[in-house]
């Protein structure tokens, strides 16, 4: 019995504490909480679109950091139902809430339930991506395999769907082939799906385009160090590459636009045509105009 009275005087502290955090100020949250149906009889099956509903209850707040939302849930029993669609309004037994935590409402009060007959279908897949390639690449071709699974769902439900997406491949920066394991996305009526995943292979090329760069400026090759060359017109050039590759300042470090100025050995005013040096990855398919205007002058002059 030594410190008897420190291991009460404790237990009180304890207590107290406690009741503060359950009896203050209380928080209102929401959470997207699932919809559950369960208990369907026979070879019924009962399916809803509002697979999700907003929750809306109230904790102390001294609790909201241990709160776990995924326990909030809405679970509704479906023996009861008949073939048919029927109007549900949700009630507070159905609405499960973790200790500790008070309903104050839900949005949407009820749902609506279908109950059909259970069939299974073959469906073919089709994948979904999201974000972009590796810049100047893009999708070359896609293989799913399966390319069909078979679906399990209300039979009205399943009549409607031609096709059933897979959950979104992600792109991102690619442009090696690669081979994703990847699952079917959840469709209003499909219960199950068999196989669960598919394989999406996906490969990839290289994005050629064309793109016309304007104001491209011109410039003298080959001219006798004693002359020197005002050429003030620019052209426009339409060049066939990568598109990564094709923006102004790649264009003019890798390729120059120039006249051959060797055969000129005095002072006057020209006209040559222009000619464009080679760059691997790059191909010159047009310039405009073909030709510039030159004034030749010797230095010094």
């Amino acid at each position: 019995m030594k410190n008897l009275h420190l291991k009460i005087l404790s237990v009180v502290i304890a207590v107290s504490l406690w009741f503060g955090l359950v009896s203050g100020e209380y928080q209102e949250f929401s959470v997207y909480a699932p919809v559950k149906l369960r208990n369907m009889q026979g070879e019924l099956v009962a399916v809803t679109a509002d697979t999700h509903v907003n929750v809306f209850a109230k904790t102390p707040r001294g609790l909201m950091r241990a709160l776990d939302y995924n326990a909030v849930t809405i679970e509704v029993d479906v023996s009861s139902l008949g073939l048919g669609d029927t109007y549900h309004r949700l009630t507070t037994d159905e609405i499960k809430l973790p200790s500790g935590v008070e309903f104050v409402r839900v949005e949407p009060e009820g749902i609506n339930i279908t109950v059909d007959k259970l069939v299974k279908k073959p469906i073919k897949v089709v994948p979904t991506f999201i974000g972009e390639p590796h810049p100047g690449f893009k999708v070359g071709s896609v293989t799913v395999y399966p390319e069909y699974v078979e679906i399990q769902g209300a039979t009205n439900k399943l009549a409607a769907i031609n096709a059933i997406e897979t959950k979104p491949v992600n792109l991102s920066s690619k442009k090696e082939g690669l081979t994703y394991s990847i699952g079917i996305k959840e469709t209003d009526g499909v219960l199950t799906s068999t196989p669960e995943q598919v394989e999406v292979y996906v490969s990839f090329i290289e994005n050629i385009v064309e793109e016309t760069i304007d104001d491209v400026p011109v410039i003298a090759a080959n001219l006798s160090d004693n002359l020197t060359a005002v050429i003030n017109d620019k052209i426009s050039v339409r060049v066939k590459g990568r598109k990564d590759f094709l923006t102004s300042e790649s264009i003019g470090k890798k390729i120059k636009f120039y006249v051959d100025l060797e055969s000129i050995d005095k002072p006057g005013s020209y006209t040559f045509r222009i000619r464009s040096s080679k760059a691997e990855g790059y191909q010159v398919l047009k310039i405009n105009p073909g030709k510039v205007r030159i004034r030749v002058e010797r230095k010094g002059e």
